[in-house]
């Protein structure tokens, strides 16, 4: 019986995620609880387990009707390792795509605040504002060879 993981999201998170939510939910069984101020209101479930319910059993003759305690059932992932190494490839490859979208915004970041310094130092050399000076000390660590 596989694992399923559960986790609770605010109503705010769930809808930021909800489509990576019902993805993941399809592929892995992944149960996600949504709280409203710590109470669970709504859950996103496989729909295997609201489709498919499991069957009442009858109730015994001339007896009192007995209900059984809803139980959580899981569902099988149909994903072999086959699958697997193939989602482990998709990832590391998101996350590199990641890692280069995040270096490239440094990059340009530092251009602008490299260029910003120039200005400044143009129009307020050192030594002639002590504001800016005073900022130039505090910043020091962030300017290139200047």
């Amino acid at each position: 019986m596989p694992i399923r993981r559960r986790i609770e999201l605010s109503i705010a998170e769930t809808r930021l995620r909800f489509q990576q939510l019902v993805r993941l939910t399809g592929l892995t069984g992944q149960v996600t609880i949504v709280v409203d101020g710590g109470r669970p209101i709504a859950a996103i479930v496989p729909a295997a387990d609201v489709l498919q319910p499991a069957p009442a059993p009858a109730p015994a003759p001339g007896g009192p009707e007995i209900r059984p305690a809803p139980e959580t059932r899981s569902i099988p992932v149909q994903a072999g390792p086959e699958n697997s190494a193939g989602w482990l490839r998709r990832i590391e490859k998101v996350r590199e795509d990641v890692r280069r979208q995040h270096a490239g915004r440094v990059h340009e970041l530092s251009q602008a605040l490299d260029e910003a310094w120039r200005m400044l130092d143009t129009l307020r050399p050192p030594g002639t504002d002590r504001q800016v000076d005073t900022l130039r000390a505090a910043h020091a660590d962030l300017r290139r060879g200047r």
